[in-house]
């Protein structure tokens, strides 16, 4: 009896905990089959067009395929190696609860990423522009890359007639959400077609069968995919209980400095790293920027190898920095990373020749040349002097970029700071204001200096032959053809060369003899305190004081700026740079290359050493036509709000959709009918998403006082000029459609690989 009553008892919590059991998995399967149909209907509707057209940017079709999809050393998710995404994966994946592939171009257009036409011989599988694969040698397959195309190429939709136009807008502004993590976006809409095929039996049969076509090991599959989901779920910056990216970056905008930090100095090494991401900024277009001696909204970063693989390692190149353990990596083993540079400098040698969008006429309409002529005259006035483009002088080119050949093709970029353009101040603030712990890498004021110490001191000598040549150049414009400055300048050695060869030798002892004996001589200001104008464009005893300051003070003020930088408080920018150093320099040794394939490889022999001001910089503005939404971060939807008064700037906006406005250069700023969830809302109340500042909204009295005495009569803050009429605005409109910043002609033709000699 004792017996019957035990075994009844067992039975019952058996029973029990079965019941149990198949009521939680059904629980757990009606919460996946909700989460996943709700999401569905928050998800975009396709975009459909009828004709996709390519504008004029001097891009032949070959050159267009290199730049969408070569390849840079990326995956998915971010950093990812033995969990990345395969390539085989995402091509055959699909949707939750559905047998439609994931990656269908319907699919990929209501992500709002871009998809050409047809596949091609560089797109077999008609995946979106920018998505392509390269091979892991870790895992022994092909992995999805993401490349740099896929953030910066737009479009603009325009209804004439009965076509519905797709213009196609390459180094443009992207309208995806990428990075955004809300329901019905990609991402989260990835992640649950993972999980779903992980845990379907049915869905995961599918799968094996595509992907395992030649009969391979589907338990081996099976765990290789609990890889990557456990990668997913393990991207610390994006748990949701973190709350790191409260303003909410939506379609068009990542916070690019800022994920770039957190992948590096979080996600890869320590989680007290971690950092708030409210500056969510706008994929900025690329024309022209290898000609910018400073690039990044904040006019950050010189060199164009640092800005790229910046780039890369902020959309998921693999960079170890600690072992498993959390230690730091032997230092042999150190700074190797998936970056892919040769490739990368194809890509930016491809993106030399691409020129600034020509406006459509035949799809947009004609220009007014009357109205575009007197907005030439109010551009002349009112941008020019900041959004120029403003051609460097030949001793600033040789300074900064000494491999180019005409200073046509290096411009000047100010940045202005905040007190005075008074925009949005989040996304320059946080690089200035951010610190991040190194040292779980090893890296320490050793490590930091070596790297560094270098580039100061070739910055230096550049410094020194430049106002050599730049007093030299003032001299003979003044007819002595004598010029002392010119003779030194002559016999001034290689700059890089004499910085490694150390600053006390006969060269500068010759320069301070050869000043004093020509009475050049410092004024009494000039001392350890004085710091050199930026700029090579002061007057003469300005550049004198700036020449003695440099060979007097110069070293020990570079010694004074390393021994500042503590390792376990680095800024965002030093941070990022160091590291970036550090890449760079394991890859030259590892593979060998000369100084000339170096300085080549850089790109024309630019320093790469950060800036760091809290401020925004003023591009120049062919073909800014092409690119709303405008301000860094995005908060004002078309030019012509641009050149209003912030106030009656909208303050709620509609974003996400790509129909063109013509008449005020923008997008239409209200959802379609019917398609309220093909993008959000943009509320520029919300922290990071003011649209203050760039304001043309002087009093008349206000603008006469400062055209007056600027410096007696300051403009308050944010404000940049008069206010205009609708019609001036309109002007500046028309000639915005027209305006050129290269001369009638030129094309760039750049250089071999640098890589070359190299196999």
């Amino acid at each position: 009896m004792t017996h019957w009553i035990k075994t009844l008892a067992s039975q019952r919590w058996l029973r029990w905990l079965v019941g149990t059991a198949v009521t939680f998995v059904a629980v757990v399967v009606m919460a996946f089959v909700y989460f996943v149909e709700t999401s569905k209907s928050l998800q975009p509707q396709e975009e459909v067009t009828d004709k996709t057209v390519y504008l004029t940017q001097h891009w032949s079709d070959a050159e267009r395929d290199i730049y969408y999809y070569t390849p840079q050393g990326t995956s998915v998710p971010q950093g990812a190696n033995l969990g990345a995404l395969r390539y085989s994966w995402f091509i055959n994946l699909e949707m939750p609860l559905s047998t439609e592939r994931f990656a269908a171009p319907s699919n990929m257009r209501r992500f709002k990423f871009l998809v050409d036409p047809e596949a091609s011989t560089a797109n077999p599988d008609h995946l979106p522009v920018g998505f392509t694969k390269h091979f892991n040698t870790d895992i022994g397959e092909d992995v999805l890359d993401i490349t740099c195309a896929a953030c910066h190429t737009g479009e603009l939709h325009y209804q004439k007639g009965d076509t519905n136009y797709a213009v196609r807008v390459d180094g443009g502004q992207a309208m995806h959400a990428f990075t955004d993590l809300n329901r019905g976006t990609f991402g989260p809409t990835l992640i649950t077609a993972l999980i779903e095929t992980w845990a379907n039996p049915v869905k995961f049969n599918r799968f094996a069968d595509k992907v395992l076509a030649d009969g391979g090991d589907r338990a081996a599959l099976k765990t290789q995919l609990g890889q990557s989901l456990k990668a997913f779920v393990g991207i610390k910056q994006n748990n949701p209980l973190k709350h790191l990216y409260p303003t909410r970056e939506g379609y068009g905008r990542t916070d690019a400095l800022g994920r770039i930090a957190n992948t590096l100095f979080g996600d890869h090494l320590i989680e007290s790293n971690m950092q708030v991401g409210d500056a969510p900024v706008s994929y900025p277009y690329l024309w022209n920027i290898w000609k910018f001696n400073w690039v990044q909204y904040n006019g950050s970063v010189a060199q164009p190898l640092a800005r790229n693989i910046g780039e890369a390692l902020g959309v998921g190149a693999v960079i170890p920095l600690i072992t498993p353990e959390g230690a730091p990596l032997p230092a042999h083993q150190r700074f190797r990373s998936s970056v892919r540079i040769p490739d990368i400098e194809k890509i930016e040698h491809t993106l030399q020749t691409l020129q600034e969008p020509a406006w459509p006429t035949e799809i947009f309409g004609a220009v007014n040349e009357a109205l575009a002529a007197d907005g030439k005259a109010l551009f002349e006035n009112h941008c020019v002097e900041c959004h120029g483009p403003h051609p460097a002088s030949a001793a600033r080119m040789h300074a900064e970029a000494p491999l180019k050949t005409s200073t046509d093709d290096q411009w000047l970029i100010e940045v202005i700071d905040l007190d005075h353009i008074g925009t949005d101040p989040n996304a320059a603030e946080g690089f200035i204001n951010k610190t991040y712990d190194l040292t779980p890498a090893g890296i320490d004021k050793a490590t930091i200096g070596a790297v560094l110490t270098p580039l100061f001191d070739k910055q230096l000598a550049r410094d020194i032959l430049a106002r050599l040549q730049t007093l030299a150049a003032k001299q003979q414009a003044d007819g002595n053809n004598d010029s002392i400055f010119a003779t030194l300048a002559a016999n001034y050695p290689d700059p890089d060369q004499l910085a490694l060869d150390g600053f006390n030798a006969a060269p500068f002892d010759a320069i301070r003899t050869a000043l004093t004996e020509n009475n050049f001589l410092p004024s009494k200001k000039v001392n350890a305190d004085y710091q050199p104008y930026r700029q090579l464009g002061c007057n003469t005893q300005c550049q004198i004081n700036a020449l003695w300051w440099n060979l007097d003070y110069g070293q020990a003020a570079v010694a004074k700026k390393l021994d500042a930088l503590d390792p376990t408080a680095l800024t965002e920018g030093v941070g990022l740079n160091i590291v970036g150093l550090l890449i760079k320099a394991r890859y030259y040794e590892d593979n060998q290359l000369s100084h000339e394939q170096i300085q080549c490889l850089e790109g024309f022999g630019t320093l790469d050493l950060p800036q760091q001001i809290a401020g925004y910089k003023p591009r120049p503005l062919a073909g800014v036509w092409a690119t709303p939404p405008f301000l860094h971060n995005g908060s004002v939807p078309n030019i012509y709000q641009m050149l209003m008064p912030p106030a009656e700037r909208d303050k709620r906006f509609f974003v996400g959709r790509r129909d063109y406005d013509p008449a005020h250069l923008g997008y239409i700023t209200t959802p379609a009918a019917g398609r309220e969830h093909d993008g959000m809302w943009f509320d520029t109340g919300i922290t990071g998403n003011h649209n203050t500042g760039h304001g043309f909204s002087a009093s008349p009295e206000q603008w006469a006082a400062y055209k007056a005495d600027y410096k007696a009569n300051p403009l308050p803050k944010g404000i940049i000029g008069p206010e205009l009429s609708h019609e001036q605005r309109m002007a500046l409109i028309e000639y915005l459609k027209v305006h050129r910043d290269n001369p009638e002609g030129y094309q760039f033709t750049p250089g071999s690989s640098c890589l070359a000699s190299y196999p």
